[in-house]
């Protein structure tokens, strides 16, 4: 049978099954090249290595003579997925159950491949009369019996096989690289021990849903009014139910998740099968950098955001399809932050450019459907297009289309050169190939890093610069979206030694790695710290080494100064959130006590609406406007004041008078409103959060008849003695405490 349609887009007819499958013996040279036990294992590594030519030439219809086409038959299916490329045909067939078949097809020849038995063992058929079938099987079969085995390479020597699973644990387990790995292991350890206990505040934020959930059966961050999307994050909001479930810490449930996080990490690219040098720096970027294990640990959805980026599109960088696994992928980072689905549609859209098969088209219309009808299930629950932190942190007084505008003399000078480069050079390979660049799919493939390099940077400067981010630890917004180029570049073979060019591939890794780190440059140009000098300087040396010299292993040199462009922060600010977690005990100590107390109905009101909020179980109103929707507009109105029964407002200050109160937007309508005599407020010291830091609090006449004035008198004497002191000697003194995480 034949096959018709464009191979490169994967479009093609589907051919029909050899009727018989018996591997009948041959003696020839093609029967060695296609059988034995270890025949999958070696096409497992070419296509996690990327090899897209030489899976190609392993399933050639007959020696250079590449196939047009795969056909993957599933169990018991007629109708075959088509592929146009051999990393994506191998993997839907790996992913197959017993009976599944696959194919390679071309316009007068058809051959069987492979087979999964029914023992789950996937075994290839031999090149014979049974499995080449088609108007030019007798000449294909002679092509095989007359082909050399030294013959796959061009120069006549057969290049050495990629070292197996079994072969590559060996070497890495020797010598200077099992030091090397020891070494890398001693210092996540310490990393890990370190940045443990940082938390940051918003994050109780989100865990406060589950808990309400469970305790109260009410979806939203008050149980007492109207649902507001306070988080960003659906999949940790829906996560913390589990910990509300079971009992426990929903702190230690999220810094088991996080572990987990970073021990899959290791796992997959272990299995990734790279060369040793390349596995090392893979595993050295995330596990020996301080800003990795900060936003690990400090229980908000960045490093799985950024992994689940990074997973996506080194999936379709290196088979083109994305398959079952990049689909769910796909959908877990469209719904991580409302952005994802950006990241997701640019993904999913470039890999059905690369892949057109009808099993391709089926996930993205799943993953798209899917994430459209969450949000409109959401839109109708909460009432508003996008979760409220949004409105707060995008917008605030300033329409957006005018943050847009401003936003374009720091967005344009970077992108639009590479816009218009990518344009001018798409018109040149049309002109000198006479082909449009979406009849190449291997291009399309290479250029995956440069396509995320760019789409994070429209958003990073376009979105992220032009908001108001408060809580921005280790440039954690930035970071999120271009720690992923690193690990995408990395995801694939990188030739680091061979003749004196740069091959595509490694010439569009170093745009993106480019691209990414003029992103993080022009993220505050006017400040930047040591470590992005540095990285800065060694993207330089990677672009002259690879654009001028033509030296391999530019990319690898690249993806490593990115990687520290990304990956450390100013000392200050990591002593800063290494006692961070432990000063807003003096926050979590009020809400307890706030609890503890036996209080009349009434609300409460504060700035840092976290981990207070989430222990005192009381209806709060977010002064940040992150949680609640009528402060995000700035102002409170006194009669809103007084439905809501406002009975206590902590006020954040910078010393233990009342009047040093921090004062803007809706903080400044809730002190007029505790200062007026007619509401009857009286002031007091609550705690303190650090030197200039204090929590000073308005008790409203309800409340001021119980005891939790005095209770929260010695709160703060307790939280001044803990807390009145510089960083490092709040972090020393609780070097060994993680008590926090049994609360």
């Amino acid at each position: 049978m034949s096959a018709t349609g464009n191979p490169a887009s994967g479009q093609t007819g589907a051919p029909e099954p050899p009727e018989s499958s018996g591997p009948a013996p041959s003696s020839s040279a093609a029967t060695a090249v296609v059988s034995g036990d270890l025949m999958a294992e070696l096409a497992d590594s070419w296509a996690s290595a990327g090899d897209s030519d030489r899976l190609a030439g392993f399933f050639a219809l007959a020696p250079d003579n590449p196939a047009a086409a795969f056909a993957v038959y599933g169990d018991d299916e007629d109708t075959p997925q088509v592929f146009g490329q051999p990393i994506a045909a191998w993997t839907a067939f790996r992913e197959c159950g017993p009976g599944a078949r696959l194919l390679a097809v071309g316009d007068a020849l058809n051959r069987k491949i492979a087979v999964i038995r029914l023992d789950g063992v996937t075994e290839f058929v031999p090149v014979d009369q049974e499995s080449v079938t088609g108007a030019g099987a007798p000449e294909a079969l002679r092509a095989w019996r007359e082909h050399p085995l030294d013959a796959a390479e061009p120069d006549g020597e057969a290049e050495p096989a990629p070292e197996t699973p079994a072969e590559g644990g060996a070497s890495r387990g020797m010598g200077l690289w099992r030091l090397g790995y020891a070494m890398l292991g001693l210092v996540a350890l310490v990393l890990a021990f370190l940045f443990f206990r940082v938390t940051i505040d918003d994050s109780f934020i989100t865990w406060r849903y589950g808990e309400n959930l469970v305790e109260h059966g009410v979806w939203g961050w008050n149980a007492d009014g109207p649902p507001v999307e306070g988080y960003s994050n659906p999949l940790y909001a829906f996560l913390s139910i589990i910990p509300a479930l079971l009992g426990m810490s929903a702190e230690l449930f999220f810094k088991i998740v996080s572990v987990a996080l970073a021990v899959g990490y290791v796992v997959v690219v272990r299995r990734a099968g790279l060369p040793r040098v390349q596995e090392f720096v893979l595993l050295a970027v995330a596990l020996a950098s301080p800003i990795f294990f900060l936003q690990l640990f400090m229980g908000l959805e960045t490093a799985s955001f950024a992994l689940l980026i990074g997973w996506l599109y080194a999936i379709v960088y290196r088979r083109g399809g994305l398959g079952r696994t990049g689909f769910a992928v796909a959908a877990a980072v469209a719904l991580s932050r409302p952005e994802g689905i950006v990241l997701a549609a640019v993904a999913i859209g470039w890999s059905l450019l690369i892949d057109r098969s009808r099993g391709n088209r089926r996930g993205a219309i799943a993953v798209l459907a899917g994430w459209a009808v969450y949000w409109g299930a959401r839109w109708w629950y909460f009432g508003s297009f996008f979760p409220n932190p949004y409105y707060k942190k995008v917008a605030g007084d300033i329409p957006l289309p005018t943050k847009i505008l401003d936003a374009m003399p720091v967005v344009g000078p970077i992108l639009l050169p590479i816009v218009l480069g990518l344009a001018m050079g798409v018109a040149l390979y049309r002109r000198s190939a006479k082909t449009s660049i979406l009849e190449r799919p291997d291009l399309l493939r290479d250029a995956v890093p440069v396509l995320l390099a760019v789409t994070s940077a429209a958003v990073v400067l376009g979105l992220y610069r032009q908001s108001m981010l408060v809580m921005d630890p280790g440039h954690r917004f930035y970071w999120q979206l271009l720690f992923p180029v690193v690990l995408v570049v990395l995801s694939r073979r990188i030739r680091l030694t061979g003749p004196r060019e740069l091959d595509r591939s490694a010439l569009l890794a170093l745009i993106a790695v480019a691209v990414a780190a003029g992103t993080a440059v022009a993220w505050d140009p006017g400040n930047l710290t040591t470590d992005v000098w540095v990285g800065a300087g060694i993207v330089a040396i990677a672009l002259y080494a690879g654009g001028v010299r033509k030296i391999a292993g530019a990319a690898l040199l690249g993806a490593i100064g990115l990687a520290a462009v990304l990956g450390f922060g100013n000392s200050a600010e990591t002593t800063n959130l290494l006692a961070y977690r432990y000063r807003i005990m003096a926050h979590q100590e009020v809400g307890e006590t706030i609890r503890a107390t036996k209080l009349p109905d009434g609300a409460i009101a504060i700035g840092d609406s976290g981990v207070l909020p989430y222990e005192a179980d009381r209806s709060t109103i977010d002064l940040g406007g992150l949680a609640s929707r009528e402060s995000s507009a700035g102002s409170l109105s006194p009669e809103w004041l007084r439905s809501r029964n406002l009975q206590l407002a902590v006020m954040l200050s910078g010393s233990d008078d009342a009047g040093s109160a921090w004062t803007g937007g809706a903080s400044t309508s809730v002190l007029d409103y505790v200062r007026d005599p007619r509401n009857g407020f009286w002031s007091a010291n609550g705690a303190v959060a650090g030197p200039g830091y204090y929590l000073n609090y308005w008790i409203g006449p309800q409340w001021q008849k119980t005891p939790l004035s005095d209770r929260l008198g010695t709160v703060f004497m307790r939280t001044k003695a803990q807390n009145d002191k510089p960083d490092a000697q709040v972090f020393l003194d609780n070097l060994w405490n993680f008590s926090f995480l049994t609360k």
